[in-house]
């Protein structure tokens, strides 16, 4: 059985997924948290809403309990919806960038829909509060593109790394469909490999009769100088 795609392999996708979302959805939000006037780190202190209450919104410190435990919340996020983003892609035989940019813009709109459309508020990830609906939707998209990077890793990764097989071909050639060209084979190369019905020469060891060729070295007696000696030089002469 084939291996699945690059892409969706977990021990593969699933932590580059996790790892770009994270690592591009937090530099975003800080750039849009420092463009409204406020420390970069408010829409982390925010996210742990959830513990601290409404007065995490309004923490403007760097600290432990609102951003060391908002960012491990919100990273643990990111690699919670990068799975997401690997089952989708299991979904299909086959695909290649445009797989990833599907699965990972797919993924970041089913987030939205289920932490702002169905979560309770105290459960959502706390973003409004401090930045303003069009903040929110570019956080958003810049997890999904972050999923998408680390699928396209994945996926290049993949192709370069040996004893990767691709899935099974969905679609098998049509009897009797032309075969694509292909490129002509050098004088060179024909002689480098042979092909199966034709004589290697390089392995060829007879002379123009058809004989095989003898060593003549093979016909001595034992002596310092091989073979049969001439007649003017055998020593009883």
């Amino acid at each position: 059985m084939a291996r699945p795609i690059p892409m969706a392999r977990f021990t593969l996708a699933w932590p580059l997924a996790g790892a770009g979302a994270a690592l591009l959805s937090i530099p975003v939000l800080a750039a849009l948290s420092a463009g409204r006037g406020l420390p970069p780190w408010m829409p982390l202190n925010a996210t742990t809403h959830a513990l601290h209450g409404a007065e995490a919104a309004r923490t403007t410190a760097l600290d432990l309990a609102h951003t060391g435990l908002g960012t491990a919340i919100h990273v643990a996020s990111c690699f919670f919806w990068a799975g997401v983003a690997v089952l989708l892609v299991r979904r299909a035989a086959r695909g290649g960038p445009w797989l990833a940019w599907l699965a990972g813009l797919a993924t970041a709109a089913m987030a939205g829909l289920i932490d702002y459309g169905l979560l309770p508020a105290r459960l959502r990830p706390g973003w409004g509060l401090v930045l303003p609906p069009w903040a929110v939707l570019a956080g958003l998209a810049a997890l999904g593109v972050g999923l998408s990077l680390g699928l396209l890793a994945a996926w290049a990764i993949g192709r370069r790394a040996p004893g990767t097989s691709p899935a099974p071909d969905r679609y098998p050639p049509v009897p009797g469909a032309a075969e694509p060209p292909q490129a002509p084979v050098s004088a060179v190369e024909r002689l480098r490999h042979p092909a199966p019905h034709v004589l290697d020469q390089r392995q060829q060891r007879m002379d123009p009769a058809g004989a095989v060729t003898e060593d003549p070295n093979r016909q001595g007696d034992g002596n310092k100088q091989p073979g049969v000696p001439h007649p003017d030089e055998r020593p009883d002469r």
